[in-house]
């Protein structure tokens, strides 16, 4: 089973030196503020975790996004992991990045296998340092949004994120007064861009290093 090989290899995998900055900073708007990767000397910052859910679909293997409801705030619309702030009862980030991914898009706590964690990130945007957990259940999930805070989902195969022809760059107003070059990613047509394309790029740094047969995870 393509997961299960998928899971053996990239246990092994991050447990070696994290790409960190030389995984995020290919998918960081330009120019590059050098506050997101020097950031342990902040204070006041909102802690955060997201997860990158690895699940089974048929002989594919996926891991979904999730398009955020408006709201008063700087993420307001964006595509992103499922996550969010860290709360008192979680014991750590990576609890914070399971419950999230429960209450958010349904999936149960007790089914998510923890693999590991990529390198941290600031997002200056938000004053959020959000570590993103990487974790697998054994079978296609029965998504269950809330529509509070999620308006859909959004399945992604992980040769799509492999695939360098998804990648793109363009020019882009993000406030009135500042205008980026801004690379991201398209998935299904949404532009996946920011934190979480920063976020998906040391992940897809990792998986470059795997030996593993990509050619069987699209039909």
């Amino acid at each position: 089973m393509i997961l299960e090989e998928l899971i053996h290899k990239l246990k092994d995998e991050i447990k070696k030196p994290l790409p960190g900055m030389q995984g995020q900073i290919g998918m960081a708007p330009k120019p590059v503020n050098s506050t997101r990767f020097n950031f342990d000397h902040l204070e006041d910052v909102k802690l955060g975790g997201v997860m990158i859910l690895l699940y089974p679909d048929g002989d594919v293997v996926r891991f979904p996004l999730m398009e955020r409801n408006k709201y008063p705030g700087v993420h307001s619309g964006q595509i992103s992991l499922p996550g969010g702030k860290k709360e008192k009862k979680d014991v750590n980030l990576i609890e914070t990045a399971k419950r999230e991914t429960s209450e958010e898009i349904g999936v149960p706590e007790g089914d998510v296998t923890i693999l590991g964690n990529l390198s941290e990130l600031y997002i200056q945007a938000s004053n959020f340092k959000v570590l993103p957990t990487i974790g697998y259940v054994q079978e296609k999930p029965d998504f269950v949004l809330d529509h509070r805070e999620v308006v859909r989902l959004f399945e992604v195969e992980l040769n799509e994120l492999t695939n360098p022809e998804n990648q793109y760059s363009k020019q882009m107003k993000v406030r009135s007064d500042l205008e980026l070059f801004i690379p991201y990613f398209d998935f299904h047509g949404q532009m996946v861009w920011g934190a979480t394309a920063m976020i998906l790029n040391e992940f897809l740094t990792i998986l470059n290093r795997i030996d593993i047969p990509w050619k069987n995870l699209h039909h």
